[in-house]
């Protein structure tokens, strides 16, 4: 019987403590400027934060006009022999751009909308000086002649180039048909993707420095003793221009009646370095029947903006406290607090109060279990203001959480009492008991009857 007794026990403990143990658980954002923009699409980017502060209708297909020419210099630059190497200008480019404007009708396309440098056919230039024409002038013809030769004699190898790079770039809202940027219906891009484009580009060997000249020299060429003289039409960087803006570095414009007026330029003012791209400012003439270059305008509106309003600054610190979970089995706390990992940077108006930011948090773990050490990752935090997401952070313990041996113990006699498992084991305790009380009483009767049986035999 004691035996009996101790196994059942034994079975007791054993179902008490079969529960299993709980694992221990271990940066685009846009301002609005107060001016109106003209151009029908535009972005303006940070250059050394990467980051876009401005746009509108970014993501807009527009016709690009003569800045296609950024992707032809950087196809050049990368699948040219050199920068030294020779190119010739073909036979009868001349001839293939009126074949190309008689395609629309002359309202449409009036011929002087095929900018050239006046190159001759069969002229020599280094690619460097072609490139130069293209970037500064938007010579057609340099475009041609570059495509021509690289693409081995097709401009469509050439066109394929650039679309294949383009594609390569994430710019797949753009489609180029030419090299030189005249009025195609089937050519367009947007202002975010040219942003890639020439971000691009800008990285190359030397295009930097050909895009930001104001003047390039060529030397003598087979046809041409005294060489050309190409200068840039981009007038914000010309001083004596009413468009002058100081700190401006070229790339690129352009001009149709279909595209209207487009820029790509940059500039730079005390160590801060912005790109701007506009597409689709309209023609304007002011009292005098002067153009009015709403493209420059706008150009010079955003980066005067830029410059004076706008700061590379901490919006979240690292050592700000944010959130507080509840920690289990943690010895001497009930609460953890978490930081960032990081600061958060980005460019900010100035004129914001940084507590205008949202913060949402997402924690990693539904609950928290110590042991926890100091700077691991239990979250994240999203932060956000108005429509633009700033970016994310990952939110970190700010200190260590030792692991508790007595709080684990104590929760587990805590949840297995109120457990279901625990009723069960109760329901099959209490029946072991009553077994064994009845089986304890049958034996006590037995051995009543048994004595009462020995005792009547004795007497007969």
């Amino acid at each position: 019987m004691k035996k009996f007794i101790s196994i059942l026990a034994v079975m007791a403990v054993l179902f008490t403590f079969a529960v299993p143990l709980s694992p221990v658980s271990v940066q685009a954002l846009s301002f609005r400027p107060t001016f109106q923009l003209k151009s029908e699409s535009g972005i303006l980017y940070h250059m050394d934060t990467q980051t876009v502060v401005f746009e509108k209708n970014a993501d807009k297909q527009c016709s690009p006009a003569q800045t296609v020419q950024i992707m032809t210099a950087a196809i050049a630059i990368e699948k040219a022999q050199s920068m030294e190497a020779i190119i010739e200008i073909p036979p009868n480019v001349y001839n293939e751009f009126e074949k190309y404007r008689s395609r629309y009708p002359a309202e449409q396309f009036p011929y002087n909308e095929v900018t050239t440098s006046y190159l001759e056919e069969g002229e020599q230039f280094r690619v460097q000086d072609l490139i130069s024409a293209m970037l500064l002038e938007s010579s057609c013809e340099a475009a041609y002649a570059l495509a021509y030769v690289i693409g081995e004699g097709s401009i469509q190898n050439f066109v394929n180039m650039m679309n294949e790079k383009a594609e390569s770039l994430g710019a797949a809202s753009t489609h180029f048909t030419n090299p030189h940027g005249l009025y195609d219906e089937s050519q367009y891009t947007t202002a975010r993707d040219m942003l890639k484009i020439t971000e691009y580009a800008l990285g190359l060997p030397g295009f930097a420095e050909l895009s930001a000249a104001e003047q390039v020299k060529t030397g003598a060429t087979n046809i041409n003793p005294e060489g050309y003289e190409f200068n840039n039409v981009n007038l914000m960087m010309n001083s004596t221009s009413e468009y002058y803006y100081k700190g401006t570095k070229g790339i690129k414009t352009g001009n149709s009646n279909q595209s209207l007026r487009c820029l790509v330029t940059r500039a730079s003012r005390d160590g801060q370095n912005y790109l701007a791209v506009l597409f689709g400012a309209p023609f304007d003439k002011d009292e005098y029947d002067d153009d009015i270059y709403t493209h420059l305008n706008d150009a010079a509106e955003l980066f005067e903006w830029a410059f004076t309003n706008l700061e590379h600054k901490v919006v979240l610190e690292e050592n700000q406290e944010i959130g507080s979970p509840k920690i289990k089995y943690a010895k001497g706390k009930d609460y953890i607090n978490l930081k960032p990992a990081n600061d958060v940077k980005c460019m900010w108006l100035a004129t914001v109060d940084t507590s205008n930011i949202i913060t949402d948090i997402d924690y990693l773990y539904d609950e928290v279990c110590a042991p926890v050490e100091a700077g691991e990752k239990l979250g994240t935090l999203r932060l956000r203001y108005l429509d633009n997401e700033i970016g994310t952070v990952d939110l970190v313990a700010y200190g260590d959480a030792e692991f508790s041996y007595s709080k684990y113990i104590s929760d587990v006699f805590v949840t297995y009492w109120k457990s279901p498992a625990f009723k069960t084991a109760m329901r099959i305790a209490t029946a072991l008991s009553l077994l064994y009380v009845a089986f304890v009483f049958y034996l006590f009767n037995l051995r009543v009857k048994r004595r009462r049986e020995s005792k009547n035999s004795s007497r007969n």
